[in-house]
């Protein structure tokens, strides 16, 4: 019976798992972009800086 009932919250566990996936795929895209956004911003400080 234990089995019956595992089965039936398999699809709602899934779509859970999906979710959670999506959503710490979303977070890690934007602490990428935050990374990438700090890296450039030295980046162009230190070549201003390498003009003067």
């Amino acid at each position: 019976m234990k089995k019956v009932r595992d089965k039936a919250n398999e699809p709602e566990d899934n779509s859970k798992k999906s979710e959670n996936i999506a959503s710490e795929q979303e977070e890690m895209k934007e602490e990428q972009h935050q990374i990438d956004l700090k890296e450039n911003y030295e980046s162009d400080e230190k070549y201003e800086d390498s003009k003067d």
